[in-house]
């Protein structure tokens, strides 16, 4: 045990000193790098796309409302449709209800007429013998 402790004792000065040796040589201070970034064309470019973009929203603003308001007048004119063809609908249905109790009284008339033209025959045929 103490063998492993002086070999880990010994292993670690070792790797100190190899450091501090290394550290000696590379004293020179390294020198500073200065980079410049020029990026002011792609800002100048990123800046007109976003105008082109946001003229490109309004356009299509516009173009929306625009639709809107032609939806709006469609429905419009969709509900006055609806309307005007019930009222038409209603009108249907009450002439034909006044048309079927004419056709029904046209019936009865017809019947009538048939059989007093019925009977007239047969008056005939009785004056005929």
């Amino acid at each position: 045990m103490n063998q492993k402790f002086a070999f880990y004792l010994i292993s670690i000065i070792f790797v100190f000193f190899i450091g501090y040796s290394y550290s000696q040589f590379n004293l020179e201070p390294s020198k500073p790098v200065i980079i410049t970034i020029d990026n002011s064309e792609e800002i100048k470019g990123y800046q007109a796309d976003l105008k082109n973009l946001q003229m490109q929203l309004e356009e299509l603003d516009n173009q929306l409302i625009d639709s809107l308001d032609k939806l709006n007048k469609a429905s419009k004119n969709v509900i006055l449709s609806s309307s005007k063809v019930q009222v038409l609908e209603e009108e249907l249905e009450s002439s034909k209800g006044v048309n079927e109790k004419e056709i029904k009284s046209l019936n009865n008339q017809l019947d009538s007429a048939l059989i007093k033209l019925e009977i007239s025959r047969f008056e005939l045929e009785l004056l005929k013998e």
